[in-house]
């Protein structure tokens, strides 16, 4: 058999998308799964923490670092990029989607697992609310890198000709998402300390 009858087509751009909202949601399965069958020694744990964590914030003893923010929104974002870069990206960044979908998933659980029904509250806002301004910049930036990937993987197996998309437009588009990530670390860092004080009126 043909190394080129071994390689599918991609389709730009909506498949990159549809690949990752399927990594990102079945890692989010897995995590939603693996918190559930936490041990009750584990959960215990969990319960002994996430207690003290609360009534730290509640009563103020919380303070939200500017730069842990932004490291921690913008290290799977560099990630995917450096991966966009090489043919390696073309299963590293769909493991990355999965791995953010099991963690994410993991926490939410986690919260419900230690404050039944009412952890789903605190999860929106420490969560929830952040996810719905990083995920779609993410998704974005991780559709234009896959296809990147993907392209590179074209080129490496098939000996194809196709050319690089890494054009101004290319990191153009990357710039304009990485000065959109920025701004949700700069929303989520002004909001995290009143989020962070409701979410445990709310479970304490």
């Amino acid at each position: 058999m043909k190394r080129r009858d071994m390689i599918v087509d991609f389709p730009r751009p909506l498949v990159p998308l549809a690949a990752l909202s399927a990594c990102f949601l079945l890692g989010g399965a897995l995590g939603a799964v693996f918190g559930g069958l936490m041990s009750e020694t584990s959960a215990q744990e969990l319960a002994d923490y996430l207690s003290t964590y609360f009534t730290l914030a509640r009563e103020g003893g919380v303070t939200v670092e500017f730069w842990s923010v932004a490291w921690e929104q913008f290290r799977l974002l560099i990630a995917v990029i450096l991966l966009g870069l090489t043919a390696l990206g073309a299963a590293g960044i769909p493991l990355l989607f999965g791995v953010r979908g099991f963690l994410l998933a993991f926490s939410v659980s986690g919260l419900c697992r230690v404050f039944g029904a009412a952890g789903l509250v605190p999860a929106l806002f420490l969560f929830g609310l952040p996810a719905f301004f990083w995920a779609p910049i993410l998704f974005l930036t991780g559709g234009q890198c896959l296809n990147g990937a993907w392209v590179l993987l074209r080129r490496l197996l098939l000996e194809s000709r196709e050319p690089l998309p890494f054009t101004s437009a290319y990191w153009g588009r990357l710039g304009l998402w990485a000065a959109a990530m920025m701004v949700c670390v700069m929303l989520e860092y002004l909001a995290a300390p009143v989020l962070l004080s409701a979410a445990a009126k709310l479970v304490l």
